[in-house]
Order: C-alpha cells, then sequence, then structure tokens
C-alpha cells in the first residue's frame, strides 16, 4: 500500500473509531451559529467603516462618534451572540448527559423490577406468596418498562436536540470540573457590556454631544433647549435600563450561587453513597444480604449520580446563563 494511502487512513482511523465529543470541543462550534455568523459580519463591516470615515480629509465629530459607537455596540453584539449560542450549547450538553443517566437508572429500575417478579412468582409456588403479589410485581416491571421508554425516547430527543447545534457525535466525554464562583463584581462588568445597555448610553452621549455642538451664536434657545430636554431624557432612559439589566444580573448571578451550593451537597451525597454501595457489596460477597437487596442500593447509587449530575449541569448552564445576561 502507498504510503500516501497510509497516511490517509492513520487520519481517518479516529473518525471511524468515533472520538467523544468534550464540552470544549462542543463550545468550539458556537461560532458556527446563525447568529453568530451575522454579528461577526457586522462586527467586520463596523471595523471597515470606522477606518474608511477616519480616513476622511473632511471627517466630523458627529460622524467619528457614531463610527466609534457603532464598532462598540457590533463587538457587544458579537461577544452576547457568541455567550447566548455557547449557552445553548452548554444546557443541550449537560442534558444529553443527564438523559443517558436517567436512562441507566430506569434500566436498573427494570431489573429490578424483574427480579421482583421472579421472587414474587417463586414465593407463589412455594406457598409463602400469593397470584395478587404476582401480578402487582408485573404491574411494577410494565411501569418501569415504560418509564424506561420513556427515558430512552428523553435521551433520543436530547441527542437531537444537541446534534442540531453542534453537529454529529459519537458520544460525550463527562463535563470537566466546573469554574470557580466569581466573584459578584463580575455582575457589574456583564452588565457594562450588554448591548442594551452600551446603546442607552450611547443615546445618552449623541444627546449631550448634540448640545455641546449648539451654540447660541447660531442656535436658537428653544432649539439648545429641547436638545438638553433630549438628554436628560436620554440620560433617564440609560438608567432605568441599567436598574432593570442591574436587577437581572444580580438574579443570575443569586442563580449561580445556589446552584453551587446544591452542586456542593450533591457531591458530598454521591461521594456517601459510593461507601454506602461500597459497603453493601462487602455485605453481598459475605452472604449478609440478598442480590435483590445489592440491586436496591445500586439503584440507590444511581439515583445519588443522577442527583449529582443535575446539580453539575445546573451550575454549568447557570454561569453561561450569566455570562450570556439570559435565563
Amino acid at each position: 500500500m502507498k504510503p500516501a494511502v497510509l497516511a490517509l487512513l492513520a487520519l481517518l482511523t479516529p473518525l471511524a473509531l468515533g472520538q467523544n465529543l468534550t464540552l470544549e470541543g462542543a463550545l468550539a462550534k458556537a461560532t458556527d451559529q446563525a447568529p453568530v455568523r451575522a454579528a461577526q459580519v457586522e462586527l467586520d463591516d463596523a471595523r471597515a467603516n470606522l477606518q474608511r470615515i477616519l480616513a476622511d480629509p473632511l471627517l466630523t465629530r458627529p460622524a467619528r462618534v457614531q463610527a466609534e459607537q457603532r464598532l462598540a455596540l457590533a463587538q457587544a453584539s458579537y461577544e452576547r451572540a457568541l455567550a447566548q449560542a455557547q449557552s445553548s450549547i452548554v444546557g443541550a450538553y449537560t442534558q444529553v448527559l443527564e438523559a443517558q443517566l436517567q436512562v441507566r437508572l430506569a434500566q436498573k429500575a427494570v431489573e429490578i423490577a424483574s427480579r421482583g417478579l421472579e421472587v414474587a412468582q417463586i414465593r407463589q409456588r412455594n406457598g409463602s406468596g400469593t397470584a395478587l403479589d404476582v401480578r402487582n410485581a408485573q404491574n411494577r416491571l410494565d411501569e418501569a418498562k415504560s418509564n424506561l421508554s420513556r427515558a430512552e425516547n428523553g435521551l433520543a430527543l436530547a441527542q437531537s436536540s444537541l446534534r442540531s447545534l453542534v453537529g454529529n457525535f459519537a458520544g460525550l466525554a463527562p463535563l470537566p470540573n466546573p469554574p470557580a464562583l466569581p466573584a459578584a463584581s463580575l455582575s457589574q462588568t456583564l452588565l457594562s457590556k450588554n448591548p442594551d445597555m452600551l446603546q442607552a448610553r450611547q443615546r445618552v452621549e449623541l444627546a449631550r454631544l448634540q448640545v455641546e455642538l449648539l451654540d447660541p451664536s447660531y442656535a436658537a434657545r428653544a432649539e439648545i433647549e429641547a436638545a438638553q430636554a433630549r438628554a436628560e431624557q436620554a440620560a433617564a432612559g440609560a438608567r432605568e435600563v441599567e436598574r432593570g439589566l442591574g436587577l437581572q444580573y444580580d438574579s443570575l448571578y443569586q442563580n449561580l450561587e445556589a446552584a453551587a451550593r446544591a452542586l456542593s451537597v450533591q457531591q458530598a451525597a454521591l461521594a456517601n453513597a459510593r461507601e454506602t454501595l461500597a459497603n453493601e457489596k462487602k455485605r453481598l460477597d459475605a452472604g449478609l444480604i440478598s442480590q435483590l437487596a445489592y440491586l436496591q442500593a445500586e439503584l440507590s447509587y444511581l439515583q445519588a449520580e443522577l442527583a449529582a449530575q443535575q446539580a453539575l449541569g445546573s451550575y454549568w448552564r447557570a454561569y453561561y446563563s450569566l455570562l450570556a445576561g439570559e435565563r
């Protein structure tokens, strides 16, 4: 076989085997989202427009300010579009991981219910159980199978949602360790970069610029006073926007704090569940508990694992919701 063909096969082999998608790899797909691409086009055009404006020998102050404002707003809008796309990806990614655990949990419930039905049938045959016990066990198995079907459908839906954002993937890698809880001051930093806040402040800047450009030597007093009134209205509007967005960012940060506390609790509970399961395995090996009892212990551990996974996913989602400035 030719060396070139061998090299091509070496490149294709990992793809054929199907590598798991990581959260980092998924987030890298955010720039492919249509809103982000549109924001990038506007940013590039605003940057080129500013360069053209600055090169104009007849440049006026209002033209320069407006071009600078357009670029600043385009930059902020791009960053928000990117953060929102990343937030959507994080949400879809974490939902798939949680759905996978829900399927495992449902599968374990089916296994336990099947074993429970076998036990009920054995007890009926040896006279220690009734036909009603068997019917109840059968009903529990049917319900467990129905729950498994719903969990599998939920997983398929979650996978489809993620694929619509990042394309095909063979599987997902576990979530990495989450970023540490940021300082509360991050809310103010994000507020200052919010496009809505920036646009409100730009209106104030333009309104005040119009006042500065009016001189009594060539502008009527009524015109100057009207411009001043518009500047005051713009300032009042900006304060209202800042108040509303401030409350929104405070709420998002509080959600992140709550998610951090919940994550700590669930991770501690998972550690306890892991230790309990290890002890139950020792008891099973020593003949102190039945296989059915051990299956119940495995189910409890999976429930703790799912709760911890959901808490971790909630933290990641809350973190990116804060960055995106939206729930």
